[in-house]
């Protein structure tokens, strides 16, 4: 069963500055993060 983490708003914040740079899938792959949690941080981040 998954884990719920937390994650505070500056690690999603370099989190997406990271997957612009090398690309979503492969931040999310070296982060050790959900590929589905990271393209939801980029979404947001492309819409506020």
């Amino acid at each position: 069963m998954a884990e719920n983490r937390q994650y505070d708003h500056e690690y999603k914040v370099q989190a997406v500055k990271l997957a612009k740079e090398i690309g979503q899938a492969k931040a999310a792959k070296e982060l050790g993060v959900p590929k589905n949690t990271m393209y939801g941080w980029v979404r947001a981040n492309r819409l506020a």
